[in-house]
């Protein structure tokens, strides 16, 4: 009896596991996106607001729950209505009131044992004020420097918070982001900087300048060029060793390579990343629930590559080295256009997921010398492992680890994961007690998390097919998972598993049985993605403590499973 009394709390741990710690960390972000100023020398923006929406498209599509504050014009309006939906207006009042919400829900994390970060992704005008003092513009209102962590990042509670910013002004159809001034550029750089972040060391942030002090907004990707360089690295551009997160390293790295060959004054850009120094290479985000993706894979003959929805909207670029594997996780659309320098092809949503086409030649269009300048500079460096290796050599990130094969170190592509997978097959087992040949049955499973950790719960029904001496057996079980996983298309995986199993045993003109057995057993295999689908086939071998003859015993079980999942 004490024996299966431990078994039966050992089994509800592992029934309770989707609570504990090993599960993922929920991410939410906050976007908040104005094109105006409070200063009438500046003129409004042009594309903050359509930012906004590529934010909040990009990060739902990484599975960041994300809320919107944005007064948008009157064609984002009409062209974006889904996503501007449940906006709101990027009011200071606003902010307090997404800000209150989100620590509520991170409190909600908390008490269920999970950790929570949180993105806060601003585009807008960043100015100072008659004393010098920076600022970020709201609708109606300011955002200085002190607001800025006492009223939005302080007040969420978060286990860590991710800062990207993207403060900017206009000009032209290469429009200026932010004042051109040496002493709004200390103040605004004041606000994100080391010594800010000193004292809060889990707190990580993002922001880009150039040697004037701006950033720049580009007609072509209707949008600024900085936010759309770090979407496409959080898409998976960055994603340097395949692992599905995007850490700090790879995305300075990445950021850096893109914009490093725009050689043109005043819009040559610079990055500054800073990584929570309490976790250093705490990503900020991670895998991707399943969804509309594209696969680059080694060996493509085409190296850059830009991704635009029907309408022409610019979502991702990349600039591959020939042996690097790239995987973007795009934001949902009935079609995409893929575009090199000069060819170009349309898929659907559905051909997505058979690799990139032939291409067709296309014609360019962009002209003047500040197109050119970012046409020719922007995403001229290709993004691999070596590029990546030098660059944190040189700066103070922690680098990320690569995955080895044969005992080289490969970059290995990003295989979007499901949080939430459900499998079944087919198990094949020892039968209780001896009795019969073999049992063999269906099985289902939910499994939830990705790489590294899963957990979940499984059920199983198995029988007799080939009853001995007319005895016929029935097993059915119910247990919950815990396991270790790695990531790729061919992923090696342990797990162990523990629940209650019900065996039942009907001798010729007599039925008995134990609808109390606790069962036991650990199991390891290999999971085999292909594109939508995944097979798992493992073997296990375990125990059952069942009694039998009046008495506790340890019946031990073997077997092997198939399933099919998706």
């Amino acid at each position: 009896m004490r024996l299966r009394l431990c078994g039966a709390v050992l089994a509800a741990a592992l029934l309770l596991a989707p609570l504990a710690s090993a599960a993922p960390p929920v991410r939410r972000a906050l976007v908040i996106a104005h094109n105006t100023s409070d200063d009438p020398s500046l003129p409004a923006l042009r594309y903050a607001d359509d930012d906004g929406v590529l934010w909040t498209e990009t990060l739902r599509r990484l599975g960041v729950e994300t809320t919107l504050l944005v007064d948008a014009d009157e064609e984002t309006r009409r062209t974006d209505a889904a996503v501007l939906s449940g906006a709101r207006p990027p009011t200071l009042e606003e902010v307090s009131r997404a800000v209150a919400a989100l620590r509520e829900d991170v409190q909600a994390d908390r008490a269920r044992g999970r950790q929570t970060d949180v993105l806060l992704i601003y585009v807008g005008h960043g100015n100072t004020d008659a004393l010098g003092r920076a600022y970020f513009t709201l609708l109606g209102s300011r955002l200085d420097r002190a607001a800025f962590y006492t009223r939005l990042v302080d007040p969420l509670g978060a286990d860590f918070v991710h800062v990207v910013v993207d403060a900017c002004r206009a000009s032209g159809v290469v429009g200026s982001r932010g004042k051109p001034d040496v002493a709004v550029l200390a103040e605004l750089r004041g606000v994100l900087e080391r010594e800010q972040l000193a004292t809060r060391p889990h707190v990580g942030a993002t922001f880009a300048e150039s040697d004037s002090g701006e950033t720049h907004e580009w007609s072509r990707l209707r949008a600024g060029v900085f936010s759309h360089v770090v979407r496409s690295g959080l898409m998976g551009g960055a994603d340097v060793n395949g692992d599905g997160a995007v850490e700090y390293s790879e995305l300075a790295a990445f950021v850096t390579a893109s914009l490093q060959e725009v050689k043109a004054v005043p819009i040559r850009l610079s990055v500054h990343a800073y990584a929570p120094s309490r976790e250093p290479r705490r990503p900020l985000v991670d895998s991707a629930p399943r969804g509309p993706s594209l696969l680059l894979p080694a060996g493509l003959e085409h190296a850059r590559i830009s991704v635009e929805d029907e309408g022409g909207r610019r979502l991702a670029d990349v600039r591959r080295a020939g042996h690097q594997t790239v995987a973007l996780r795009l934001p949902p659309r009935e079609s995409y256009w893929v575009r090199t320098p000069t060819a170009e092809a349309r898929l659907t949503l559905a051909q997505l997921g058979d690799g990139l086409p032939r291409l067709n030649p296309r014609e360019l269009r962009e002209r003047g010398p500040a197109e050119d300048a970012l046409r020719r500079g922007l995403f001229a460096i290709p993004f691999d492992r070596g590029y990546y290796e030098q660059y944190v050599a040189t700066s103070s990130f922690v680098p990320v680890d690569f995955p080895h094969e044969a005992g080289v170190l490969l970059p290995q592509p990003a295989e979007p994961t499901s949080v939430l997978a459900w499998e079944a097959g087919l198990v094949t087992q020892r039968a209780p007690l001896g009795l019969s040949p073999f049992v063999t049955g269906p099985g289902v499973a939910l499994r939830f998390g990705g790489a590294p950790y899963t957990f979940g719960v499984r059920a199983a029904y198995v029988f007799s097919p080939l009853p001995r001496d007319g005895v016929a057996l029935q097993r059915l079980s119910v247990q919950g998972l815990l396991g270790l996983q790695a990531s790729g298309p061919v992923a090696p995986f342990i797990e162990a598993a523990g629940g209650w199993s019900l065996v039942r045993v009907n001798y010729p003109g007599i039925t008995q049985g134990d609808p109390t057995v606790f069962s036991i057993h650990l199991s390891g295999g290999m999971v085999v993605h292909q594109e939508r689908l995944r097979v798992r086939v493992a073997g296990f071998f375990g125990v059952d403590l069942l009694t039998a003859d009046g008495r506790e015993r340890g019946d031990p079980l073997a077997g092997v499973e198939v399933a099919l999942g998706y």
